[in-house]
């Protein structure tokens, strides 16, 4: 499990000034009130923050792939690299996104799970190749290249790009998961 405690503090209002409170306001218009502490730690560099969640904002709002799939490739990201924080907020978006909680509780074994289709084994495994060497071979790209089509292919490789990025934010900065946090 994660550690609470983060390597770095989380940013408020009243830390980062009062030139930066439209930042908070984005945050909370963005991502919710509460803000997610993975947010936080970064509010502490306002400018990057602002790059960071334009991204972030950008993939969530992007609607090429389908949503399940996208899911199942993002936890399937938290749990290569044992980023538990990941994984909690990726399970609530899944189960919001109408992954059953039999996918979810298999995912682990995906390969042998028989709750799976074809399409999201692929993309699991693509998520895992990409996860674990950032390369991938012509095989599993051309099997990709059956359940996807050009633009849903370039959102999932952005997509496993960006949460490759999000697990390098969270895990040598101990993010902790918040406390209001609920698993679904």
């Amino acid at each position: 499990m994660e550690s609470t405690t983060s390597r770095i503090a989380y940013a408020s209002r009243a830390s980062v000034g009062p030139d930066n409170q439209d930042l908070f306001d984005r945050l909370e218009a963005l991502r919710g009130n509460p803000v997610e502490n993975i947010f936080l730690a970064i509010a502490n560099a306002p400018d990057l923050c602002d790059g960071v969640l334009a991204m972030a904002m950008s993939l969530r709002r992007s609607r090429l792939l389908d949503r399940q799939l996208r899911e199942l490739a993002v936890i399937t990201v938290g749990l290569e690299t044992k980023a538990d924080y990941e994984v909690a907020h990726h399970w609530n978006s899944a189960v919001k996104a109408g992954v059953s909680r039999e996918k979810l509780n298999a995912i682990a074994d995906f390969e042998t799970a028989t709750v799976f289709s074809d399409a999201e084994r692929i993309v699991m495994r693509f998520a895992q190749a990409v996860t674990r060497s950032g390369r991938v071979d012509d095989a599993l790209w051309g099997d990709l290249c059956g359940v996807l089509d050009d633009k849903q292919r370039l959102e999932l490789v952005l997509t496993l790009a960006w949460y490759n990025c999000v697990v390098r934010i969270l895990l040598p900065l101990q993010i902790g998961l918040e406390e209001w946090h609920e698993r679904l």
